[in-house]
């Protein structure tokens, strides 16, 4: 090669393609010497070695631009007898195969490709609130493999495939496990991840880390997440073309304690200038939420944390609403004890499903990516994770799940009725309540992972999102579509702004109010098991131009009838019986199918959940 060196002007870490050269930007901290290494893409061998001197350097950051390379060439720098990746190189080769172990000595840098920059000179990100979310979460890999619809299983290609389903469910964004590099199989990985000094099967050889949740290299999308050998264009076309369609993507980021505030908001800041990544949701300890919360690049970005503190840094002052959310086990351990009928829940289940801040939006879910599936809820009491290789001692002992009557898979009838109620009784929950709902993926097709609540190590149809077309299947996926296309219609089930309990319209109604057999009454009696509540369509007028119909919910977990009184009468108001999911046939939620309801009360079925539709007469 027939090259040039000379020192460049400081313009962020990494490597860029420029009309005078490529241009490398890398901390080398050395005693002796330091530079980069040169090599051919097919042979890996070494073409050109550079010395850097230290007049090329700020410090131990050295910034240079090399004239004559060939843009196709492989890279690593060294300091002394040490060569290591650039960890800011937006591609990576030798980890194209998934399930290789391989190491970080196998790796090699790669130079950016410009073409996908092209894509974004057009790309309007959509900018969805969160009242008007719904989150669907999916790993890359595993949402496709056994999808026969699609060749390109596995990777972001299959995702921009899946575009029309998604648009179908009404979903606004896709939350995606990390889709960064990250070595999913190294020699070492049942030490460095195993939680316990034993393992049941030590023959069984490494085990593949199919979440992702370590450090990575992360300013690469995954390279054998891709069906082409271009990570950086195949992930740019997958975003550019949700953004298309008006969808959003949240990327999930792990990052490691010790890692140092300016390199995770440097990973962040890069996805969001970049990419046009709409938010992140982040995993991890030991970094500064506020500085992130705080960072200028990062102010229109979805922040979402697993605590509501992150609020607190909230400044309204100057922002108009909050781009801060939160995610844990508090609604979903909730709603789960309250679903099953464990007593003393109705107080905290009846608070967390109308909340709804203004500096911390909460998001809702009875499933996530660790923990049962919906569909194991209602099949297993205990876990299943003998397959993990950890004698079943990893993963949540403490599910809040319940069988219905037998352990596992079941042919009778009544269990599997039983099952689908319960199952159709948690995606309401999931979907009636005021924070922003997220759906696992393959929960809509009652997705199994055979009793395994923590399948971080299984690449297969443990861990795959499985698309079985059995007739409950079918009606279950139409259930949830039909559910979510229901709560877009009525604003009132996620409203941009918290519900105050009082009639502050002066419409003889408050926002929001809760009944049981006494109108206006709630019953929190450790042992209730019961509630409703009555979402007033009168104050869709504050932020939008229109009243909406009233909206009576009755949420019944306890395994008899129980009373309720229709808190509203009068010539002036006309009930209507929308739906139950006592009604074993229940798929569609069409308002012109509702039913005059004329009684004054209301006897809940058994571990049900009821919709009413409370309108008003014209005058």
């Amino acid at each position: 090669m027939k090259t040039s060196i000379k020192k460049a002007n400081y313009s962020g870490f990494g490597n860029k393609i420029t009309s005078d050269g490529i241009v490398f930007c890398a901390t080398l901290s050395h005693k002796e010497n330091c530079g980069i290494i040169f090599y051919d893409k097919s042979t890996l061998k070494e073409l050109e070695r550079f010395t850097f001197d230290v007049s090329l350097a700020y410090g131990d950051v050295y910034c240079v631009v090399i004239k004559g390379l060939k843009e196709d060439c492989l890279y690593r720098y060294f300091c002394d007898s040490r060569e290591f990746l650039d960890p800011y190189a937006p591609v990576y080769r030798n980890n194209e195969d998934y399930g290789t172990p391989a190491s970080l000595n196998d790796l090699y840098s790669c130079f950016s490709n410009e073409k996908f920059f092209e894509k974004f000179d057009k790309d309007t990100k959509p900018n969805i609130p969160y009242c008007d979310s719904v989150f669907y979460l999916l790993h890359v890999r595993g949402f496709s493999m056994l999808n026969k619809s699609i060749k390109e299983k596995g990777t972001f290609k299959a995702i921009t495939k899946s575009i029309p389903y998604f648009k179908d469910m009404n979903i606004t964004g896709l939350m995606v496990m990390p889709c960064y590099e990250y070595l999913e199989c190294e020699e070492n990985i049942l030490d460095k991840y195993s939680q316990f000094d034993y393992k049941s099967n030590p023959e069984a050889g490494p085990l593949i880390n199919y979440w992702g949740f370590k450090k990575g290299l992360y300013f690469s999308p995954k390279q054998n997440f891709t069906y082409s050998d271009d990570p950086s264009y195949e992930f740019s076309e997958m975003v550019y073309t949700l953004h298309k369609n008006n969808i959003e993507i949240i990327m999930m980021m792990y990052f490691e304690p010790g890692m140092s505030l300016e390199y995770i908001l440097s990973i962040l800041r890069f996805y969001v200038c970049t990419y046009h990544i709409d938010g992140f949701r982040i995993l991890g300890a030991g970094f500064d939420i506020e500085s992130v919360v705080n960072d200028p690049f990062l102010k229109a970005t979805k922040l979402i944390f697993e605590s509501m503190e992150a609020g607190s840094h909230f400044n309204p002052e100057t922002s108009l609403r909050t781009n801060i959310s939160y995610i844990n086990s508090d609604y979903s351990n909730t709603a789960r004890r309250f679903i099953k009928g464990d007593e003393d829940t109705v107080s905290s289940i009846s608070y967390l499903i109308r909340e709804n801040t203004k500096e911390c939006f909460p998001i809702r879910s009875i499933s996530d990516y660790h923990g049962f599936t919906l569909n194991d809820l209602y099949t297993y009491n205990f876990k299943h994770n003998e397959d993990n290789n950890e004698d079943n001692q990893d993963g949540n002992n403490y599910n809040y799940s319940w069988n219905c009557g037998t352990e596992g898979p079941s042919k009778k009838a009544s269990i599997n009725r039983l099952r689908m109620k319960m199952a159709k009784n948690a995606m309401l929950m999931t979907m009636l309540c005021q924070g922003a709902p997220m759906l696992r993926g393959g929960d809509e097709w009652l997705n199994s992972s055979k009793g395994n609540n923590n399948p971080w190590c299984q690449d297969n149809e443990i861990g795959w999102t499985t698309y079985s077309k059995t007739k409950a299947n079918k009606e279950f996926y139409e259930f949830t579509k039909n559910l979510i296309a229901f709560r877009k219609r009525h604003t009132i089930l996620h409203q941009p702004q918290a519900l105050r309990l009082y009639d502050y319209l002066a419409v003889k109604l408050p926002d929001i109010s809760f009944h049981s057999e006494a109108p206006f009454k709630m019953d929190q009696d450790p042992l209730s098991r019961s509630f409703a509540m009555l979402l007033c369509g009168d104050y869709a007028k504050t932020y939008s131009d229109f009243e909406e119909d009233s909206l009576y919910i009755v949420f019944n977990m306890y395994w008899e009838d129980v009373k309720f009184a229709l808190p509203i009468s009068g010539k002036e108001y006309e009930w209507k019986m929308l739906c139950s999911s006592h009604d074993e046939d229940l798929v569609d939620f069409d308002e012109n199918k509702a039913s005059v309801y004329e009684e004054t009360e209301y006897m809940a079925p058994p571990r049900s959940i009821s919709i009413f539709i409370l309108r008003k007469l014209k005058k």
